[in-house]
């Protein structure tokens, strides 16, 4: 979702880009020793991006017939550099779309660390305090998670590390003023369940949730509000495994079937680009009153993705399809989206099973009947 909504972003800047490129071709020439007309050169600025706009949302036949013909052979060449470079910046966005994604399993080694950076943090200014009471030090859980070697040579191996100073300052300002950090350090003696509770809440009230650790994350990953709840999920499992002091911690695999998904994100991903005048005109055709540029972008690329996963991916259910696209429009749009997004998707899945375009079969058949 973030990779296509980005391409779709840098598709409009390069439009923008390449029509003053082109436009800039008639700006008055401040090192000429000639006299230039410049209400002349004035109206082939307007009138070259007028065509360049005709040329590329609407194709050759819509540039107007009083383009000087100069004009539009001028317009054609940065057309081609347009297209040049949003093939470039598909295969970009595509890059990053799946290191976000191969990266996720690298962030979930290096958030279980987290409370592992925090304990070293709270150990030394305890013995600055001299300070012997410390269930952080004897905390099971953390203790568990520093001590598995599996979880060690998984950080070695991805050569997982935090700033020090970063976690210094989230523990200062964010985590230690908070009332459940006072009452877990206020414990005569903290047992399993209360490490649990501890990290469990550590995680949910602090990590994942305050909004400045979140717009840390944000500007580093942009695929983090999809992420953040992978993440999330993968570390709590991990961190609840922990049952027992002889219990080790339980890793989490981002995927049982990593290979087959990977392939699925990148077709669906070329679908959702490749298709999007198909898909428009299917949505706009039963958007009623609506024209196409009058939908959302998000909501645009959500109905396209779930179009292309309908029609494409034979083994998913059209019911699956649409709520995880009405998850999304949850996530990412407005209010109102998901109403929206929900109707029109029943709409066209009726008729696009109908004429055929729609085939399910082995696991996609369940909820077709």
């Amino acid at each position: 979702m973030q990779a296509i909504f980005a391409y779709h972003t840098a598709r409009e800047a390069e439009f923008n880009i390449c029509k003053k490129e082109a436009e800039d071709h008639f700006l008055p020439d401040l090192n000429s020793m000639e006299v230039q007309d410049k209400e002349e050169l004035a109206k082939d600025r307007e009138q070259t991006g007028k065509a360049f706009g005709a040329l590329i949302r609407k194709g050759a036949d819509a540039i107007p017939e009083e383009t000087k013909p100069e004009i539009v052979k001028l317009i054609k060449a940065h057309q081609q550099t347009y297209l040049n470079r949003l093939v470039a910046n598909k295969d970009h966005f595509k890059k990053r779309l799946l290191s976000g994604i191969t990266s996720i399993y690298d962030d979930y080694i290096k958030f279980l660390y987290i409370v592992v950076e925090i304990q070293g943090l709270i150990g030394t200014e305890k013995r600055k305090k001299n300070n012997s009471h410390d269930n952080f030090a004897k905390n099971i859980v953390i203790n568990k998670l520093k001590g598995f070697e599996a979880l060690e040579e998984e950080r070695i191996r991805k050569n997982v590390a935090w700033d020090s100073d970063l976690i210094r300052a989230w523990y200062k300002e964010y985590i230690k003023p908070q009332e459940f950090f006072v009452e877990y350090d206020n414990l005569a003696k903290a047992n399993l369940a209360d490490d649990q509770e501890f990290v469990q809440t550590l995680y949910k009230s602090i990590i994942f949730k305050n909004d400045n650790i979140n717009d840390y994350f944000e500007a580093l990953d942009l695929g983090w509000s999809e992420n953040k709840p992978i993440l999330k999920s993968m570390v709590l499992k991990t961190a609840k495994s922990i049952e027992s002091e002889e219990s080790e911690p339980l890793l989490m695999e981002l995927s049982k079937n990593w290979e087959e998904d990977l392939l699925f994100l990148k077709e669906l991903y070329d679908l959702a680009i490749d298709e999007e005048e198909q898909y428009e005109s299917l949505i706009e055709e039963k958007s009623k009153n609506w024209e196409i540029d009058r939908v959302a972008l998000t909501d645009r690329i959500i109905l396209e993705m779930a179009i292309g996963e309908m029609i494409h991916f034979t083994s998913i259910p059209v019911k699956v399809t649409i709520n995880e696209y009405i998850e999304l429009s949850k996530l990412y749009s407005t209010p109102k989206s998901k109403q929206f997004v929900n109707g029109l998707l029943d709409v066209l899945s009726v008729e696009l099973q109908k004429d055929g375009q729609i085939k399910k079969s082995g696991r996609g058949l369940l909820d077709n009947k």
